[in-house]
């Protein structure tokens, strides 16, 4: 028998509902999720199109653009679900793969223009194009950079534990 609660959602399929261990919007976290009915008024209200209801709980979908840590999500939600407040970064940041352009002596700082937070510096080198460096502490994984890279260089990763906090 089991013990736990379940969802409203569950109780009505009569089956357990596989969670998406996708990127929770700002402000929720995964086990907040259990409280989420599905509704989308998250989705709806989101200004940049970025939420999308995955699995019937919302995620974030980079390739549609960025999070600007508005609240809007947060303020539709008639649920428990968004339980942090304030929030103005996420838990992981981007990182620059091999594939980038400038690594690849093509000239390019897309990435770095387009940045809010000025996260992505371009560092100057002798006979190549300027290179890419991220600095992690003030990234907020709004993912900005992700869609503006022309070849896809541009990934997420789990921020250190040891700046995640600053």
């Amino acid at each position: 028998m089991r013990t736990e609660p379940i969802s409203r959602r569950e109780l009505f399929v009569g089956r357990s509902v596989a969670r998406s261990p996708g990127i929770c919007p700002p402000g929720a976290t995964l086990e907040s999720l259990d409280a989420c009915t599905g509704c989308g008024r998250c989705a709806e209200r989101c200004p940049s199109g970025i939420i999308r209801l995955s699995d019937g709980v919302p995620s974030i979908d980079f390739a549609r653009g960025e999070c600007t840590f508005c609240g809007e999500c947060s303020a539709a939600c008639p649920e428990p679900v968004f339980v942090l407040n304030n929030v103005t970064r996420f838990a992981h940041v981007a990182v620059v793969g091999d594939a980038c352009l400038a690594r690849n002596d093509v000239a390019c700082q897309s990435c770095g223009e387009c940045c809010p937070e000025q996260a992505i510096r371009f560092r100057p080198r002798i006979g190549g194009p300027f290179l890419p460096e991220l600095n992690e502490a003030i990234c907020s994984g709004c993912g900005a950079c992700l869609t503006i890279c022309p070849v896809g260089a541009i990934g997420l990763q789990a921020r250190d534990m040891e700046t995640a906090d600053v």
